[in-house]
């Protein structure tokens, strides 16, 4: 059995092996970390994950969009891992008007996603998106090749509702403005 002494004993061996010190120096041990030793935890809003997830699903919206109008594909599965509803039937209808008239959309298009509302604030199942959607180089060219017109797209206020779904969050709804941003 472990007496008092040996356990001081050992500590103070320990403590000065780990310190390089000799046996003749006093050694203290401290007793509590000072505060700046301790890293404190970060201190989450309520819904803040819920924002980050509403967000990457409204970026993985535009990113799939993007991505599926370079062929004009309105059954690209990755669009339904990101939107559901009308947002999923306007861009769907998109892609399948420009499939039948033989167009693509190419170049690169800019998003800038900033979260407005969350109902409820503090578990939220609804979150609305106030964005710049810029598509000054996106634009619509023929399947053949070249533009359809030489007219530049814009940067337009878009608003945009995400919502949780028993699938994760999904983008249900967007409306793009004429107002410039």
């Amino acid at each position: 059995m472990l007496t008092r002494s040996v356990i001081v004993g050992l500590i103070t061996t320990v403590t000065l092996l780990a310190s390089g010190c000799s046996a003749e120096q006093p050694t203290e041990l401290p007793t509590k970390l000072p505060s700046s030793a301790v890293p404190a935890a970060p201190i989450l809003e309520p819904g803040a994950a819920a924002k980050e997830e509403a967000v990457s699903a409204y970026r993985g919206m535009w990113d799939s969009f993007v991505e599926a109008a370079k062929t004009s594909d309105p059954e690209a599965p990755e669009l339904r891992e990101y939107a559901t509803g009308d947002a999923l039937k306007l861009i769907t209808g998109a892609l399948l008007t420009n499939r039948e008239e033989d167009r693509v959309i190419l170049g690169e298009l800019k998003i800038d996603p900033k979260v407005k509302a969350m109902t409820p604030a503090d578990a939220p199942k609804e979150i609305n998106i106030l964005d710049c959607v810029n598509d000054e180089k996106w634009l619509l060219h023929k399947k053949s090749g070249g533009l359809v017109d030489d007219v530049p797209g814009s940067a337009s206020r878009t608003t945009a509702k995400v919502i949780r779904t028993d699938d994760g969050w999904r983008v249900s709804g967007f409306t793009i403005e004429d107002a410039s941003c």
